[in-house]
């Protein structure tokens, strides 16, 4: 389950995930959040959740939906918290593979919410 929040700052956007995170889940809410009109920072808090069922290929077309919806897209910035090590390693080739695409957002996997939002909290002018 993916919810949102936005009481960190109000340029950031919280997505707070649980459980088992499935391909076509992820895939609706890719949709969802482009419509939603969430400000230029996200930060991704999968500490509750895990993504270790993705495959290599669906993390590819993760990122190929995120390029399909960019144009609907104001982030800027994308911040992903997991701590298990398969988890982080998942979200690592995810930022990867987002910057292979050339994608306009700037992504990058961390092991704390503290050094995500800091992270997060820099840059505002990019």
């Amino acid at each position: 389950m993916i919810s949102n929040n936005r009481n960190i700052d109000s340029r950031i956007t919280v997505l707070k995930a649980k459980g088992r995170l499935t391909f076509p889940e992820i895939r609706s809410k890719v949709g969802d959040f482009a419509l939603a009109g969430f400000p230029s920072r996200v930060l991704c808090d999968f500490r509750r959740a895990t993504v270790a069922d993705l495959t290599n290929r669906e993390i590819e077309d993760i990122v190929k939906i995120i390029g399909r919806q960019i144009s609907r897209l104001s982030v800027k910035r994308a911040a992903i918290v997991a701590q298990g090590s398969v988890d982080l390693g998942l979200a690592r080739m995810f930022s990867t593979f987002s910057e292979i695409a050339d994608l306009p957002i700037k992504v990058k996997a961390f092991r704390t919410a503290e050094t995500a939002r800091a992270w997060l909290c820099t840059g505002y002018d990019d």
